[in-house]
């Protein structure tokens, strides 16, 4: 990978921490100001609604670590590299999951192995 790919990718990575920064915000404001409701089916509604935002906040939190490993490992020079065989991620792997820590080859293994526990 190239230094113009290696840097776009940095400020992609950026930018998705920035935006789940904010997000962050957003609902840690969200979740500080009272509701009050007229009946049990609006506290229901709002119960549910509560729940995603819970679910969506804990989504963006494990994505801001991976997003933090990724320019950590931009910082020390292995980015790109895989975690398991120590091989070259492809660039193009990393454009479309670029926090991803695994090859190709060695992600499948994992997925089969998964797989093979499951059934």
């Amino acid at each position: 990978m190239n230094a113009t790919e290696l840097s776009a990718i940095r400020e992609s990575l950026l930018l998705q921490k920035s935006s789940i920064l904010n997000k962050t915000s957003e609902f840690r404001q969200e979740q500080s100001n009272p509701i009050s409701v007229s009946d049990e089916a609006e506290a229901a509604s709002i119960d549910l609604a509560n729940n995603i935002s819970i679910h969506l906040h804990e989504r963006d939190r494990s994505s801001l670590y991976m997003i933090e490993r990724a320019l950590g490992k931009i910082s020390d020079g292995t980015y790109g590299q895989c975690e398991c065989c120590a091989g070259a991620i492809s660039p193009r792997r990393l454009q479309a999951r670029p926090f991803t820590t695994l090859c190709i080859e060695c992600m499948e293994d994992q997925e089969d192995l998964r797989n093979s526990y499951h059934q």
